[in-house]
């Protein structure tokens, strides 16, 4: 059930009208709506997120050192999304467990375990009763593609969800914010997908030109998409009293790899630092610690994405774009002008994006077998990447912050119909089954 379908419309109308009545307005109903929402996606899929419910409840009753509970809470990820590839591309063996292959990976797996792993930090610290760790992790707005909330975030708006929703002004406010969501993913994120799928399916008989239009939408796709869902995800969040961060801050105007990832999901990156990169000694302990706690760090979050050397090799890049960065800075190489850095920048990720699409390594081949400068100098391409650099400025208006402002010189009633109308004309367009959301693979 993703958030631009018609099934989900009418589950979230449901939820904001028995909140309205003060009905579900508590942790456990809160909690309770979450396993309901995640029924939907499957027997299997709730059974695999249950069981890392159970394996927080274990902490209380049994003392286990931390790094096994992170194990156990890893189990299903490691299992359903690697072993077949450690098995296949890294041991090299002739075998695959067919029930892994015939079985997709939970929508949200990945995020869910993630924010297990720091409940479990958190709970070294502070008790909670069962019901508040129960909505943390079915909390339903975040629950399949983040964002990934801190529990000292979001565990004190949980206990105190009668006082946090202005029914009025929230309900229209998110309502707003998720149809300005739900816009973007359906008519761009669907229109680039539309394009570009028939492109990257056909490497080997396009045009070099042809194929690096597509890689240029291909980064605009992934922005929209994924930041369309979390807009929808803090709009829908917003309608129940609950504030999730933002996770997108425009960016493709980063002026390094270093502010494209604190621009770039947000709370991912924060969660890559908070339990991964501070833990291994972030920039303490001399220069090349430093360096190789980036690389490590960035080369987790590359696998994280996916099974592939595809993934290792994109977060590798980005942690080596990174190291680079910081040398340059430290020695005052190349102190060039912003905004040169700004398109530098957006070039080198998109490009990284590359091992993002492709599914396995020869696609890369095949991506530049027919490369041409003529084509880099070809008219209709530069116009095209001109018309790409405005939709990177159009991000600047797509910020919790900017909706907020426009939100408060509208008209409450206008808004609403506004809204409404948005929502539904985008889901009479998608058939009300929108494309599956990109960030739902991992």
């Amino acid at each position: 059930m993703i958030f631009s379908s018609i099934q989900f419309l009418l589950f979230w109308t449901l939820v904001v009208y028995l909140n309205k009545f003060n009905i579900i307005r508590s942790p456990l109903s809160i909690g309770l709506i979450g396993l309901c929402f995640y029924s939907f996606q499957g027997l299997f899929n709730f059974l695999v997120l249950f069981y890392i419910f159970l394996i927080i409840c274990l902490s209380y009753r049994l003392i286990f050192k931390t790094y096994l509970l992170i194990i156990l809470t890893l189990l299903p990820l490691i299992i359903i999304k690697y072993f077949n590839f450690i098995f296949t591309s890294v041991l090299q063996l002739d075998y695959k467990i067919d029930f892994l292959t015939s079985t997709s990976i939970p929508p949200g797996l990945s995020f869910i375990s993630f924010s297990a792993i720091a409940l479990i930090y958190y709970l070294k610290d502070n008790r909670e009763k069962f019901d508040i760790n129960l909505s943390y992790l079915y909390l339903f707005p975040q629950l399949i593609a983040g964002p990934i909330v801190r529990p000292k975030d979001l565990i004190p708006q949980i206990k105190s969800l009668k006082e946090n929703l202005n029914l009025y002004k929230d309900i229209t406010l998110g309502i707003f914010i998720f149809s300005v969501g739900i816009l973007i993913k359906v008519f761009i994120a669907d229109s680039i997908s539309d394009y570009i799928d028939p492109t990257f399916s056909n490497l080997e008989n396009e045009l070099f030109s042809t194929k690096l239009i597509a890689l240029f939408l291909f980064s605009q796709q992934i922005f929209f998409d994924f930041n369309g869902y979390t807009l929808m995800a803090i709009g829908v969040g917003k309608t129940i009293g609950i504030n999730l961060p933002e996770n997108f801050n425009a960016p493709y105007l980063a002026s390094s790899i270093s502010d494209f990832w604190k621009r770039w999901h947000i709370t991912l990156s924060s969660w890559i630092k908070d339990y991964i990169y501070i833990p291994l000694g972030g920039s303490r302990n001399g220069l090349f610690k430093n360096y190789l706690n980036i690389l490590i760090a960035m080369i987790i979050s590359g696998i994280w994405h996916g099974a592939g050397y595809n993934f290792l090799i994109w977060g590798f890049a980005h942690g080596l774009f990174i190291v680079i960065e910081k040398l340059f800075n430290k020695f005052k190489i190349l102190n060039i002008n912003i905004y040169i850095k700004i398109l530098i920048t957006y070039f080198i990720v998109t490009f990284l994006w590359l091992f993002f699409r492709i599914e396995n390594l020869d696609d890369l081949r095949l991506f530049f077998q027919n490369f041409s400068f003529i084509d880099l100098i070809d008219i209709n391409l530069v116009f095209f990447l001109f018309l790409i650099l405005l939709l990177n400025y159009v991000q600047k208006f797509l910020t919790i912050n900017f909706l907020n402002n426009i939100f408060n010189k509208l008209n409450r009633i206008f808004c609403i119909i506004f809204s409404t109308s948005v929502i539904l004309v985008c889901i009479i367009i998608s058939n009300g089954s929108s494309q599956k959301f990109i960030y739902f693979n991992f």
